[in-house]
């Protein structure tokens, strides 16, 4: 009886081992593998106990039962993968789409687009009902995707593109099923038959068109990034990256010779791949990491407040150079004879406005890394190990922000101090620094961004619809109003004056400069406005701009300006 219940309890974790292996998505899986080969071993046992006692007796019999099992368990184990691969994950694996990180090249199943060419797929339109993308039909029954808005370069890096020879892209392809329609099983039915019956489901998106293009005019030919969100709800208004592409070039021209065409469609991709075109595919606002400089401060800043008792944050001094530890390079400011400016002793408001490197040091190692890495991570940031918990895009693939690239790397009292001041081994996002500015304009609270506003069918029912949902709080309201109003006073009388836009609308915010290994620093500015009541937050970013206290402002300053005169509340 004893044997009996060993055995079924054996059996039940070689189940359980085999089904939550199965049940891990094919990004995991290293995860699979070692419940596949975990659960092998109980299995072996299994197999080689239900042979009688009787057929054990021998050694070349013994040895002919043991090769039976190895080869029925590897054959088992093999079985089990292409069932995972084939059948369980087959649909996933099929509509995969696959960014490259330093790039943005996609990769996907061409397949599906090949087979799509004649599906009259949904129209993409932004908050006003714009229409951004549509569908155009050819004599020849033939579909090809249009771009009805007057700067299609300026939405490429959102809404992506359909090409029956390098797949789909951005928006494309998250909701390839519903703006293909072939999330309607009776239009799948009659597509069998006619493979023009279906129209694909529209997606509304939270864009603003207007704002959209103004944005990316803004950026000209500068390489750099700008995302502005509603601070109250995480919706994203505009989301442009520079360089980028025109979705027209990679979209089949219907009516043409088709090995013509399928050359231009070679150049045109060829084109974007070369080194001197600066990767346009990349989405620099969601897939582009970089040091954020000084604009971490706010988050610092936080960790201050919420610690208040040991950070002591209005307690500092702004020396000209700062030891963190012996024998590491000193932390210097940007400019001589800071303190003059912040006082001394100084006031967190004061080293806010005036961008104090020393000064955010101390404040670093005052709280130590786990306070610093605990507050900065209620804002979605993330250590190595914790990628999982970045706050992310579901619609479009988005990289995490990292607090640093290798483990243990804040256990160095000299790196905490580089952290502090936004330095160190910081990678992040420019949205994830909107997202910054944003929950402190927000009075603290951290809301799910997002794109994609509703999915409608041809009727405009509804067939999905984005639900506002904050994901938690980041500061206490107090504290967030605390570091409004140094924001502010970096606006009105610190390194921020030039965002202020001519008075078209009050604005708060923090410029940030970040070192880089070629010399020429990014510019950094996150902001929100107006300053009494936010309506838009926003943050930029320019490879190599200078210093974010003049290009960034001043770029953020246009953005907002334009926002207040574009976007309706």
């Amino acid at each position: 009886m004893t044997k009996f219940i060993l055995h079924r309890m054996v059996l039940f974790f070689t189940a359980g081992m085999l089904i939550y292996g199965m049940s891990q998505p094919p990004e995991r899986e290293s995860t699979w593998l070692w419940c596949l080969w975990l659960a092998s071993i109980p299995a072996g046992y299994l197999a080689f106990s239900q042979i009688p006692l009787r057929l054990r007796v021998n050694t070349i019999q013994r040895s002919l039962q043991a090769l039976t099992v190895i080869m029925g368990l590897g054959f088992g184990m093999l079985s089990l993968e292409l069932l995972r691969q084939q059948v369980i994950w087959s649909q996933y694996l099929a509509d995969a789409v696959a960014v490259n990180a330093e790039s943005g090249e996609t990769s996907s199943n061409v397949r599906h687009v090949m087979a799509a060419n004649r599906v009259h797929r949904g129209s993409m339109r932004d908050r006003n009902g714009t229409i951004i993308v549509d569908t155009t039909v050819g004599a020849d029954g033939r579909t090809a995707r249009s771009y009805p808005v007057d700067t299609p370069a300026a939405f490429a890096p959102i809404v992506g593109f359909v090409s029956p020879r390098y797949g789909v892209s951005g928006i494309e392809a998250t909701y390839a099923d519903y703006l293909s329609g072939s999330r309607n099983p009776l239009g799948q039915i009659f597509r069998m038959f006619r493979r023009d019956a279906v129209r694909g489901d529209d997606v509304v998106l939270t864009i603003d068109a207007q704002l959209q293009q103004a944005v990316y005019a803004f950026l000209g030919n500068r390489v750099g990034s700008v995302v502005v969100l509603n601070p109250r709800s995480g919706a994203i208004l505009a989301m442009a990256s520079s360089p980028s592409y025109d979705p027209r070039d990679m979209t089949p021209e219907l009516g043409a010779d088709p090995v013509a065409d399928q050359l231009r469609l070679d150049a045109a991709w060829q084109r974007m791949l070369q080194s001197d075109a600066n990767e346009p595919l990349l989405n620099r606002a969601i897939q582009g990491r970089y040091p954020p400089g000084s604009t971490f401060k706010i988050v610092t800043a936080a960790a201050v407040l919420e610690h208040a008792g040991i950070a002591q944050p209005d307690d500092i001094t702004c020396p000209e150079t700062f030891q963190s530890e012996p024998g590491a390079p000193p932390v210097v400011n940007a400019i001589p004879n800071l303190n003059a400016k912040t006082g001394n002793p100084a006031s967190l408001r004061s080293v806010v406005a005036f961008s104090c490197n020393t000064a955010f040091a101390q404040y670093a190692l005052r709280l130590g890394a786990t306070r610093l890495v605990s507050s900065a991570e209620r804002f979605g940031f993330v250590t190595p190990e914790k990628q999982n918990g970045a706050v992310t895009l579901s619609d479009l693939q988005t990289l995490s922000s990292l607090l640093s690239v290798d483990d243990g790397f804040l256990a160095i009292p000299a790196a905490i101090a580089d952290t502090g001041f936004g330095q160190g081994q910081l990678l992040v996002t420019p949205l994830q620094m909107a997202l910054v500015a944003a929950t402190i304009a927000n009075d603290g609270v951290l809301m799910q961004p997002y794109v994609v506003e509703r999915v409608v069918n041809q009727q405009n029912a509804a067939l999905y619809s984005h639900i506002t949902r904050p994901i938690r709080r980041a500061v206490s309201s107090l504290n967030a109003i605390r570091i409004r109003d140094s924001m502010r006073y970096a606006v009105t009388d610190g390194f921020g004056t030039a965002a202020q836009n001519q008075g078209v609308i009050t604005v708060a915010g923090k410029s940030g400069t970040a070192e880089n290994p070629t010399g020429i620093p990014h510019a950094w500015f996150i902001a929100y406005a107006p300053a009494e009541n936010p309506l838009y937050a926003v943050a930029v970013m320019l490879e190599y701009g200078g210093e974010g206290s003049n290009a960034g402002a001043t770029l953020a300053g246009q953005v907002l300006a334009a926002a207040a005169q574009t976007v309706q509340p």
